[in-house]
């Protein structure tokens, strides 16, 4: 266990548990920016305590009902298959690089976030208008598609996967807006699982740093999770953009860790 990782994990746990944000490019960023964590390590770590995080968040969207079974299922499975093999080739390229490839990736999801929120078209399934899907098992491509290309980028580039499953909910087959948070939750459980393997296997996932996160971070979510029942939602918009945005300036300008 590392106390100041467990510090640093809590005080960003507050204002992503208020948010409802899982944060895991900002986990990479500050491990690798702050405690000077090998590269490959920080993605191994940051995918392990996602799952950690998801699981129980998973689990509480399905008691409630907000998950589509069939469509999580299908995201779950082809994703693992997706992370692993993305886990694979982030193994085999280098720290800079790959590093570099993430910053890149997350400038294009804070771009995507902000045009995504200033289209009416949002705005309206925001609202909870989304229609719903009327043939589940005709929309499997779509499903699956989703489901290998945000399992390869999670696995790959050991961000979170939630808010690409969910643009794609939304975005292409525009299931329920009740149901795409739940549903992009569980569907990612299994793939953050897959990719934490993957870095497991190759010798990155520390089992300490991850104890330490772990800690930190659920605690520090819980804490920010009861300071309000609902955050306005100007914050959470600015938080959509802001979040992938600070993790990859964090990624870009952090030197590579000896």
């Amino acid at each position: 266990m590392n106390p100041a990782i467990c510090v640093v994990m809590f005080a960003l746990g507050v204002p992503l548990g208020f948010l409802g944000f899982a944060g895991v490019a900002l986990i990479s960023g500050l491990l690798i920016l702050v405690f000077q964590i090998p590269v490959h390590l920080a993605y191994g770590t940051a995918l392990g305590s996602v799952f950690a995080t998801v699981v129980l968040g998973g689990w509480s969207h399905y008691r409630e009902g907000n998950v589509d079974r069939l469509v999580a299922t299908e995201i779950a499975l082809i994703g693992t298959l997706g992370a692993y093999a993305g886990g694979t080739l982030a193994l085999a390229t280098s720290a800079s690089l790959l590093k570099l490839l993430t910053g890149a990736v997350l400038l294009l999801n804070a771009l995507v976030m902000y045009l995504q929120l200033r289209d009416p078209r949002f705005h309206k399934m925001e609202s909870g208008i989304a229609p719903s899907s009327r043939d589940p098992w005709r929309e499997s491509p779509g499903y699956l598609g989703i489901g290998i290309v945000t399992g390869f980028m999670s696995g790959f580039l050991g961000i979170g996967a939630v808010p690409w499953v969910q643009t794609g909910l939304l975005m292409l087959k525009r299931i329920d807006l009740n149901k795409v948070i739940g549903t992009a939750l569980f569907g990612v459980i299994l793939t953050s699982l897959s990719g934490a393997i993957r870095f497991a296997q190759g010798g990155q996932l520390d089992i300490g740093i991850l104890a330490s996160v772990v800690l930190g971070m659920s605690s520090g979510s819980y804490l920010g999770a009861k300071l309000t029942n609902r955050a306005p939602i100007w914050l959470v918009h600015a938080g959509m953009v802001a979040t992938p945005l600070i993790g990859a300036i964090m990624l870009i300008v952090a030197p590579v860790p000896e």
